[in-house]
């Protein structure tokens, strides 16, 4: 998938000098970010079938939906019967299940009622002025990933003539630590958030080039707030630049992130960097707007 990207910024972030006395955050009893505990309850491990569907796993087999929750055959049946009579999944053949057609369903009903989706399109239509061989994506935190839930502008980048194909639409997940949109909500997480996801992934943080340990970690988010965006280049494809503003609620807290996508050359990089004041102000629009749909303030979207 394109543009996973490993953090180089654009100017280079300093890091803060290691601290003799700096030691790891203690961890909390309410640490998101643990495993879930076991013995969990039979709700829990029917809506854990849904979690085995991924872009590389279309469809899941009864064998394989067994061994990963630990139930016989006969209890794995029933699970997935359950969620076939409710539209969740359907049966595609002997043994094998995808996804159903109440999936379509709920996701018509969450294009009309989220209030950040719809926000972030209103303000977006407005942005194509600045999406020459550029694309402007809206996303958002789900879990310990972040989401893609509105895209507007190319579905390509030309570098050099050629003509490279962006796969980052609504729906696309990517790693927290990674790229310069899950890198803005990160940095701009509240502090107990930032607290459990080091001490959860710290192997993940270092591989991602945030720091090697709690102070580098931590002044590398420190620095990124400061700086008030992100600018990364693409990990697998270094021919995509990547440029990110947080998105934020009303009272402050981070919801999302608008990004840039466009090529990565001197001129389109200075360029790139130049529109970081329109896509702060056009953050903090959504936001508002996001408020007022929130609110009941403003009429809901056409449908």
């Amino acid at each position: 998938m394109l543009c996973d990207h490993r953090k180089v910024p654009i100017p280079p972030l300093p890091m803060p000098a290691r601290s003799p006395t700096s030691v790891l955050p203690p961890s909390t009893p309410a640490d998101a970010t643990a495993p879930p505990a076991t013995g969990e309850s039979a709700v829990g491990r029917l809506l854990n079938i849904l979690d085995l569907f991924t872009a590389d796993n279309l469809q899941v087999q009864v064998d394989e939906v067994a061994a990963r929750l630990g139930v016989g055959r006969s209890t794995c049946y029933r699970y997935l019967q359950e969620l076939s009579d409710r539209g969740l999944l359907a049966q595609r053949g002997k043994g094998r299940y995808s996804l159903g057609s109440r999936i379509v369903e709920l996701e018509r009903l969450l294009q009309q009622s989220d209030p950040l989706l719809n926000a972030g399109k209103s303000v977006m239509a407005g942005m194509a002025d600045i999406c020459d061989n550029r694309a402007l994506l809206l996303c958002t935190l789900y879990n310990d990933r972040v989401l893609c839930t509105h895209q507007v502008g190319s579905s390509h980048i030309t570098y050099e003539g050629e003509r490279m194909p962006l796969y980052r639409g609504r729906g696309s997940a990517f790693p927290l630590f990674q790229g310069a949109g899950s890198q803005a909500i990160l940095a701009n997480l509240a502090p107990h958030q930032i607290r459990a996801l080091y001490l959860a992934k710290q192997a993940e943080i270092a591989e991602s080039g945030l720091g090697q340990d709690w102070q580098e970690f931590r002044g590398a988010l420190a620095t990124i707030r400061k700086q008030g965006y992100v600018a990364t280049v693409g990990r697998r494809n270094p021919r995509i630049l990547a440029l990110a503003v947080p998105v934020r609620h009303a009272d402050g807290q981070v919801m999302g992130s608008l990004l840039l996508l466009s090529a990565h050359t001197e001129a389109e990089r200075a360029q790139a960097l130049a529109l970081v004041p329109r896509l702060q102000a056009d953050a903090a629009r959504i936001g508002e707007l996001e408020q007022r749909l929130s609110n009941g303030d403003a009429p809901p979207p056409a449908s």
